[in-house]
């Protein structure tokens, strides 16, 4: 299973970098019913809120960043997902990292 599921990352996914390696895997944000708008607004101005999800076969830990299209993502919470007793892939919630105030 584990090998289908690479074929699909190579020729559907995205191009990631998790921590120091670059791999492939499916990110994008993770569908809210109920948000009116994907931001909040602060006194500093508009911050995206969003979640993103990360579907992929490298392991995602609490701690590790992700990077897409020159964004930096914070992991919230990772588990692994299994078919059977093998491990398929990862599943992680990631939220964007905000810049640092200058």
């Amino acid at each position: 299973m584990t090998e289908c599921f690479d074929r699909i990352l190579r020729k559907y996914g995205q191009t990631v970098k998790v921590n120091d390696g670059v791999t492939r895997a499916f990110f994008q944000p993770a569908r809210e019913k109920e948000k009116a708008a994907p931001f909040a607004v602060s006194s500093l101005g508009t911050v995206d809120d969003r979640r993103w999800t990360y579907l992929g076969r490298t392991q995602l830990e609490l701690g590790d960043h992700l990077e897409f299209q020159g964004q930096t993502y914070a992991v919230n919470s990772c588990e692994s997902v299994r078919l059977g007793d093998e491990p398929v892939y990862w599943w992680a919630s990631l939220t964007a990292e905000r810049e640092a105030e200058e």
